[in-house]
């Protein structure tokens, strides 16, 4: 009886371990499958642009997605089902369906003129991407017929901040013809191409803050020091800080009076300075405190303005990811990531301001020719007309019998302007005695000798 029972016992025990063995077998892979999580999922890299920061990271995220697409079909099927895979995964607006969101990391992002540039990694939501190419028959590589587990590795971080430096000048090549350079036109003479080329590359610059907006004056300052850095380790000719808060000291009674406030103090200062473009800095900082660590993180806004018109330059951007870090203090920590942001701003603020400058040069140097005693109105009229196969452009501002007034659009300096007049007036009955009473920057008055 009682042997009966230790055999009853072992059965039973025989039973549990059967029942617990089958409750934890693996499955028919060979092992558990857990549900996918963003940290088992590749890290991809990629560079976007767009309008704003929002759709440019959406633009960022869908090249890293094309590129993972690429690794899990293979060479041969991307390229030879190139445009339906584009096609697929074109729709930037829907990228977050294609990667796990939370994951991604902003390596490095900037802007200008409505046009913002975005570096970043992200995981990628593999089930999803391979569902939809199997459903679409795209099938090579990892990706069969038959289904199966589709595993990528990290892809390799770009090499720092020069990386993505790379992939923004690329981006920047895709951007709309204005925001670029324009090629040499093919109307310009070698002599007319360098005098534009020497004028656009002895600009003048001032960089200064907006007291009006500006909460934080130091770090206003802090980030015109640095764009002036810039500017002499480039070997660029600017005018100094001080030269410019001098001004401001001791004239501004003058400037009211001048200007009747017309025109705004730093377009007023930068003429007075001879300066040829003046930019507005713009910051915006925040900081934090983590385990006596200190962080500051700054966005710098670079504007460009012509300071003969105050017309519009081109426009810069840049903000510091990751923010800056300091073992100091915050102020260490935001000095740190306002000068990093405007260094980095002022590379962008340069090109655009060079371009915008060179666009408007190829048009013709704006100059202003005065003429006196124009009585003869016929042989003015015939005066315009032979200037015009000359010049760019030329279009009357005013004309009484005592006096005409033209804005000349001309490839040359004044005094090359000047020989013109001479060489013109010449062939014009009744101004063979044309002469020169007096020049004053870009404006020029004549004698007709009438």
């Amino acid at each position: 009886m009682k042997a009966k029972g230790v055999i009853k016992l072992v059965g039973i025990v025989m039973v549990l371990a059967v029942l617990i063995s089958c409750a934890s077998a693996p499955s028919s892979s060979g092992k558990v499958q857990p549900s996918p999580q963003p940290t088992d999922s590749p890290m991809y890299y990629g560079t976007g642009t767009g309008s704003s920061q929002t759709a440019a990271m959406n633009s960022a995220k869908m090249a890293a997605v094309r590129k993972a697409v690429q690794d899990a079909v293979g060479a041969p099927t991307a390229l030879a089902k190139k445009e339906q895979i584009e096609s697929l995964f074109s729709d930037e607006e829907n990228a977050n369906s294609f990667v796990y969101n939370s994951s991604a990391e902003i390596l490095d992002r900037g802007g200008s003129d409505g046009s913002f540039t975005v570096t970043l990694g992200v995981r990628i939501n593999l089930e999803t991407v391979t569902n939809l190419l199997r459903a679409n028959d795209i099938y090579g590589n990892m990706v069969l017929p038959q289904g199966g587990e589709v595993t990528l590795l990290d892809q390799e971080p770009p090499a720092g901040i020069a990386k993505a430096e790379v992939e923004e000048g690329k981006a920047a090549e895709q951007q709309p013809a204005e925001a670029k350079a324009e090629a040499p036109s093919e109307k310009l003479d070698p002599e007319q191409a360098q005098i534009i080329k020497n004028i656009v590359d002895n600009l003048v610059y001032m960089v200064y803050f907006n007291e009006e907006t500006e909460d934080d004056p130091f770090l206003a300052k802090t980030a015109v020091g640095m764009a002036n850095k810039y500017l002499a380790q480039n070997g660029m000719d600017y005018v100094d800080m001080e030269q410019v808060e001098r001004i401001k000291e001791d004239q501004m009674a003058a400037y009211e009076a001048e200007t009747g406030k017309g025109v705004t103090v730093l377009q007023w200062i930068a003429g007075k300075l001879n300066a040829d473009i003046y930019i507005e800095v713009s910051v915006d900082a925040q900081t934090e405190t983590k385990k006596s660590r200190y962080y500051g993180s700054a966005s710098v806004s670079l504007k460009n303005f012509d300071a003969s018109t105050g017309a519009g330059r081109g426009t810069a951007f840049y903000q510091t990811v990751p923010p800056a870090m300091s073992t100091v203090s915050t102020d260490d920590a935001l000095n740190n990531a306002v000068a990093s942001a405007t260094y980095k701003a002022m590379q962008e603020a340069l090109k655009q301001a060079q371009n915008y400058t060179e666009k408007e040069l190829r048009q013709g140097i704006k100059y202003q020719i005065v003429l006196q005693n124009t009585s003869d109105a016929r042989a003015m009229r015939d005066f315009i007309k032979r200037m015009e196969r000359k010049v760019q452009e030329i279009k009357r501002l005013s004309y009484s019998p005592s006096e005409a007034k033209y804005e000349v659009r001309f490839i040359g300096k004044i005094s090359d302007l000047e020989d013109l007049v001479y060489d013109v007036s010449e062939s014009v009955d009744g101004m063979e005695g044309v002469y020169l009473v007096y020049q004053r920057g870009n404006s020029i008055t004549f004698d007709t000798g009438m």
